[in-house]
């Protein structure tokens, strides 16, 4: 039989749209990994260190300020539903993070104090912008996933990968005054931001056109339970994410909170290839199926052994060159990250499986059960920092403990998605 590309592509719908979202953010993050060689020798690890401080605020903020009614726009119950409810979305958003702004600057020389950052003042401006240009990128990304838009998702993260990783390449070059890094990420994704809101009104002018201030009123009622539980769930989870930022600057040094921003996002960047990618689709796929059957599990089960296998050959063929990989790709100086890389990278598999299926607890409404979880995550992380420092002293053995406490988070949140994917159970 003759073998043609037509032969080879998946016949499902699930796998065509794994495969055209997978394509996508493949190449949206090429730039990241091509230009990172550039960035590391342009910007030193103090300017990645004060960037993933403001990170870990923005993403505090961007929490706060959805109150994760965003996470309604997938399970709305019709079109013009979901799109009111990303009316709701950035109008709340707007409203809180406007007042987060001032706080932000009534209490700059406090923050200072608190992350042990000088340069912290001059760029308080950057959390609440930022943060709206990020919830405006997922409200449309969710509406995309909702309405099976696969290509426009994949362009939209490629747009949001070049965009901000250009615009550091751009302030780099030009030499702006401060943190270039950082200026040239806010400029990125402001630009990203745009670009969906362009696409959608090009694809959807009509149905954006009925949005109305009683509907947004309405939902906000009818979907109160995601503010109730998903919200704290959220909160606690990106505390959860930014406490080993703030942990590091604080005890540490802002130096090291570079070696180790630089890790993590080295590492995230083959994880996000994939994950990103069948995580969207199959929480779309999940939902149909949990509507029609009552259960996600079949369609769970098969992604869960493809991503643990694809897990378990990547930390093999990974863990003992990383020091040497960093050390040629990236620059001599950044040889720490690589060190810092081998230690995460187990606990990084894990969060690739878990987090890549994590969509269950919202398909199937066990949103509360999510928020124990990230309770446990949150009181891990912080318990599994302070032994490292207070018993070992050393970074490296900081990172170890913390390494093996937040793994033993993800594989719980594993067990846990498998026992709630049968409606059942």
């Amino acid at each position: 039989m003759k073998l043609t590309i037509r032969n080879i592509l998946p016949k499902s719908e699930f796998g065509k749209n794994a495969i055209t979202l997978t394509f996508g953010t493949s190449i949206a993050q090429i730039f990241p990994i091509i230009f990172y060689p550039l960035l590391s020798r342009i910007f030193n690890p103090e300017d990645f260190g004060l960037l993933a401080t403001l990170t870990s605020i923005t993403g505090i903020l961007a929490v706060l300020a959805t109150g994760k009614y965003d996470q309604a726009i997938l399970v709305a119950e019709s079109k013009y539903e979901a799109a009111n409810i990303i009316g709701l979305v950035l109008l709340i958003s707007f409203i809180l993070l406007s007042f987060f702004f001032i706080l932000l600057q009534l209490f700059s020389n406090q923050l200072i104090r608190l992350f042990n950052e000088p340069e912290l003042n001059k760029w308080l401006w950057y959390p609440p912008i930022t943060a709206y240009a990020i919830i405006i990128f997922n409200c449309f990304n969710e509406w995309c996933v909702r309405n099976k838009y696969f290509t426009t998702l994949s362009w939209n993260k490629i747009v949001n990968a070049a965009s901000h990783t250009l615009g550091k390449l751009l302030f780099g070059f030009i030499k702006v005054t401060g943190n270039g890094l950082v200026a040239g990420d806010c400029l990125g994704r402001a630009f990203s931001a745009a670009t969906c809101v362009y696409r959608a009104l090009d694809k959807d002018k009509d149905v954006f056109s009925k949005v109305s201030y009683n509907q947004i009123k309405l939902l906000s009622k009818k979907y109160i339970n995601f503010p109730k539980y998903i919200l704290p769930d959220q909160l606690i989870n990106n505390l959860g994410q930014s406490i080993p930022v703030l942990f590091i600057g604080a005890f540490y040094s802002n130096t090291e909170v570079g070696y180790y921003s630089m890790a993590i996002q080295v590492l995230s960047v083959p994880i996000s290839v994939i994950s990103e990618a069948l995580s969207a689709v199959f929480r779309q796929r999940a939902n149909e199926d949990y509507i029609k059957c009552g259960s996600c599990l079949p369609i769970y089960k098969r992604l869960l052994l493809r991503m643990t296998l694809l897990g378990f050959f990547g930390t093999v063929s990974l863990l003992f060159v990383l020091p040497q990989l960093f050390d040629l790709v990236l620059g001599t100086q950044w040889k720490i990250s690589g060190q810092y890389s081998q230690i995460l990278l187990p606990m990084i598999t894990l969060y690739f499986i878990s987090m890549s299926l994590s969509g269950v607890f919202i398909v199937v409404r066990k949103m509360k059960i999510s928020m124990y979880w990230q309770i446990y995550f949150t009181l891990i992380t912080i318990i599994s920092l302070i032994l490292g420092f207070c018993i070992f002293k050393t970074l490296i053995a900081t990172l170890l403990c913390f390494a093996i406490g937040r793994g033993s988070a993800y594989l719980l949140h594993i067990i846990l998605s498998i026992k709630y994917a049968d409606s059942n159970k």
